[in-house]
This record gives structure tokens, sequence and C-alpha cells, in this order.
């Protein structure tokens, strides 16, 4: 019989799984709120409609014929199927996605150890990552939130104050026990460098009235997560912007390779651009950053400079 052709059927159908799984026409009766006769009824009708004995009837009450047993679990399993079907369509109607354009070293650093803790606080939040270099330059048009220094007051954006631009030298633990403080001997240290605008932040910390040169060694990378990586792999010293580093450093992964530290008086900022609609989640995602990194500040100020 086609299943068109019980269509007509349906709600008993449903009643017959109800009597079938409780094994009786009163519990049936009562799930759907309708008598026990009318449940009896319900079910004859579906039995002339296959032309199947779905039960027996017994003195002490009724049991599943062969054939009745066959189509209950068949029909069981199909409801759950359309229950996790339903519930998986809801579960992905649900979800949000929130598109991120951040540095990579912020991400690989900062963000990506946090990602469960992430989820835990958003589990409906789909994540796209759009990584790129720094902290400068207008985020993409499609994005939803950025890492950027911008001023606090710049019209273009929604813009949430993240953390203060410091500067400090790091390196792992194993580093510092072999070579010691940068402190105390430059010459004994070898400097994983970026570009130029690093090497002006090294001036500044190093060797404020000359150059650079004759001072150490220095291993150039042309990305600033790998610079970081290599760092707490124990190859020497990189500089460490505090919004990247202060989960490394929170955990030991890095240390302070010396006293001295930049203060720019910049903010890295949380943005996100005016022209795109605001999803309702934003604003809560960025709290939540802000939060984390408010408690790895709170943790540093117990990180004594060597």
């Amino acid at each position: 019989m086609a299943l068109r052709s019980i269509a007509p059927l349906a709600r008993t159908l449903f009643i017959f799984e109800a009597a079938a799984r409780t094994g009786s026409f009163s519990a049936a009766a009562r799930e759907f709120n309708v008598t026990q006769p009318s449940v009896s009824r319900s079910i004859a009708q579906l039995e002339d409609r296959l032309g199947l004995r779905l039960f027996q009837r017994t003195p002490t009450g009724i049991v599943l014929t062969a054939e009745g047993d066959e189509i209950f679990r068949t029909l069981r399993d199909s409801l759950a199927a359309i229950d996790r079907t339903v519930d998986t369509v809801r579960q992905r109607a649900a979800r949000t996605r929130v598109i991120l354009s951040f540095s990579s070293s912020f991400a690989t650093h900062w963000l990506v150890p946090r990602l469960r803790a992430f989820k835990g606080a958003f589990p409906t939040v789909e994540l796209r990552l759009d990584l790129v270099q720094g902290m400068l330059g207008q985020p993409p048009s499609d994005v939803d939130i950025a890492t950027r220094v911008v001023e606090a007051d710049d019209p273009r954006y929604h813009v949430w104050p993240f953390a203060p631009e410091i500067i400090m030298p790091v390196c792992s633990p194993a580093y510092l026990a072999e070579r010691g403080p940068l402190d105390a001997d430059p010459q004994r240290h070898v400097f994983l460098n970026l570009n130029d605008e690093h090497k002006a932040h090294w001036n500044r910390l190093l060797n404020p009235s000359g150059r650079l040169e004759g001072i150490g060694t220095w291993d150039v990378f042309s990305d600033y997560s790998v610079a970081l990586q290599a760092a707490q792999n124990g190859e020497g010293i990189a500089l460490g912007w505090v919004s990247v580093v202060s989960r490394a450093l929170c955990e030991g992964h890095l240390v302070r390779a010396g006293a001295g530290e930049i203060r720019t008086g910049r903010w890295h900022s949380l943005i996100s651009p005016k022209a795109r609609p605001l999803q309702p989640v934003v604003p809560a995602i960025c709290d939540w950053l802000i939060a984390v990194m408010r408690d790895d500040l709170e943790r540093l100020d117990g990180v004594r400079p060597v």
C-alpha cells in the first residue's frame, strides 16, 4: 500500500504508536486526550485499511502481532529519525556566522587556545577568521569584528577599547635560564626581528642613542606569529605586544626577557564597521573578549621585570 493511501490515517498511526509503546489503549487515550473506545475504534479502522491484525486482544490486555511489531519498530525508528532531523535543522537555523578580521599572531597565540571556552560561551556562533598582518588598515566590508588601532571616536566604526599597546622583550623560560636577562649583556642574545618598525622599537629598548649594529645576533622573519613561536621554542628574544602575548605570559610559555618596555599610548580596539548591520551577538562577543583580556592584564600585574 502506497504511503499516500494511508496519509489520511496519519493521526491513527500516531495513536497506534502510542498504544504499541505503552501496551495499553487506555494509556494511548490519555496521551491524545480521547476515550479508550475512541482509540479502539481508530486501531480497528487502521487494521481494516491495512488488511492486517496489529494487536491480539486478550483478557489481560493487548499484545502486538508479528506484523504489528514490525510496523511499530519501523514507525518508532522513523519518528526518531524525524526528531533528529528537526533538531539538526533547528540548530543549523539558529547558528550565527560571525566574521573576524584578526592579526595572524593574535589569532594564533591568543584566540585559538581559547576557542573551546568561546564555544562554551557562544555555542551557536560559527566563526570565520580573516587573518591579516598587523593592526592597521581598514577591514574588509563583510567583517563583523576586527582588531585595529583606531581613534575611539572614529565615525566609521563601533569601537570597544581592548588592550593598551605595551611592547616588551619576551623569550622562553629555558632561554632566559640559559642566556640570562637582556639587561645584563645584550651581546649574548639572539633577536628575532620582523621589520624596520620592529628595529625602531628595539632601538628604544637597547640603544636609544645609537644603532643596533654589533649588538647580538639578528634573525629576521616575515611573519610575526612565527617569530613569537620561535621565541616560545627557545630560539631567541622577540618583541611582545601585550595584546598578543598576555596568555603566553600568564601561562608561563613566555617570560619577560628584560625590564624595559614601550608604552605607546595607543590602544588596540575591537571594531565593527557601521556600514554593516550590527549582528545582535557582536557586542556580547566583544564584551567576552574584553573580559578575558582584562583577566589576563590583571594577572600580569604580578609579573615583575627580570
